[in-house]
């Protein structure tokens, strides 16, 4: 997971307010409060996709949202030829992809857009299907936060307890509910370094009552014995591997060594065919993060995820089911995906 520290009141205003200035109105004489706004162009487009690479603390279901109101958005009707506005929407999808390559929910996002703006027979009809698809997958979002959490408690023995990392929406969900019906006895949490999400993680769990203890990472793996089972959320799920926090992967090493549970627990939005998943990139995170004046000649290598393969995995966890590895790639390869992917360059 992304880091989750709480932003500043300044900085959540600031990229607020830089999505909401490229949203021009058009000229008229109504009155303001009625006034219409215009198509965005692609600077607007740039803006919106620049803004959301630089989020840094909205976690990927936040950001997922944010991509798909603003696809909502490029996508109205301009009056212009259907090839021109899917041109247009095809370039914005592109963008907000790119704009945070390690999270499958963007993906998910775009491939919607993209589906129901190339089967359009014009514009004002592609702007309607756009809207509809977004719509949908926006109305969807909190339930399917819920009842993923839901699933994953019922896996849980009484009295667990649970090993995790960094600070996943869906897995913290989840362990709120499991402590109010009995079946969370004790949350372990790694302290999920360079971001220290799992300190944040570990304050709010105890504040509602559940017992919490923080241990270093480099401790992780070898605890994964001591628990019950270990439980992590996800940013990505493809047909081979887990992409989460870094980290992730010693705990699932941990965990097949101790024969315990290893559980991804997360909405299904994150799962993506192997179409989808060659897009995802895991970008270099700032060295500052680990040590700030490295010693003369001495590297520094920082990265925010990694990939855990399936096979470590015992079950992927969401809204709709809980999977088996053979599971997850029998549904990813029944998922359909957009023919414009196949036009840009990955």
């Amino acid at each position: 997971m992304r880091s989750t520290q709480a932003p500043s009141a300044t900085s959540l205003a600031a990229i607020e307010a830089e999505l909401l200035s490229t949203v021009r109105p058009v000229n008229s004489s109504r009155p303001t409060a009625t006034i219409a706004v215009s198509v965005p162009d692609s600077d607007d487009i740039r803006r919106w996709a620049d803004a959301l690479a630089r989020d840094r603390t909205a976690g990927a279901t936040a950001l997922a949202c944010r991509a798909a109101r603003l696809l909502r958005a490029a996508a109205r009707d301009d009056g212009k030829r259907l090839a021109r506005w899917q041109q247009r929407v095809r370039a914005a999808g592109a963008a907000m992809a790119g704009a945070q390559p390690a999270m499958a929910s963007l993906l998910t996002v775009v491939d919607l857009a993209f589906r129901a703006a190339e089967r359009a027979t014009s514009p004002a009809a592609g702007a309607v299907a756009v809207r509809a698809a977004l719509d949908g997958y926006l109305a969807r979002q909190g339930a399917s936060v819920g009842a993923a959490a839901a699933r994953l408690v019922r896996l849980l023995p009484p009295r667990a307890t649970c090993l995790t990392l960094s600070s996943s929406a869906v897995a913290s969900r989840a362990f709120l509910l499991a402590h109010r019906q009995g079946r969370l006895g004790r949350l372990v949490v790694a302290e999920s370094r360079p971001g220290c999400e799992g300190l944040g993680l570990a304050a709010r769990m105890a504040a509602a009552g559940v017992q919490a203890l923080v241990i270093v990472d480099a401790l992780a793996p070898a605890r994964a014995a001591t628990v019950d089972v270990v439980v992590v959320g996800a940013d990505a799920v493809t047909p081979r591997a887990v992409w989460n926090k870094c980290g992730t992967l010693g705990l699932a090493l941990g965990a097949r060594a101790a024969r315990r549970p290893f559980l991804v627990v997360t909405p299904s939005d994150r799962l993506v065919p192997a179409a989808l998943a060659r897009r995802l990139r895991v970008p270099d995170a700032e060295p500052e993060d680990v040590l700030a004046a490295p010693p003369r000649g001495v590297g520094l290598e920082n990265r925010l995820f990694d990939q855990t393969p399936l096979a470590l995995v015992t079950r992927v966890v969401t809204e709709e089911a809980s999977l088996t590895a053979a599971g997850v790639r029998r549904r990813l390869a029944r998922r359909p995906v957009a023919a414009w992917w196949r036009v840009l360059r990955a």
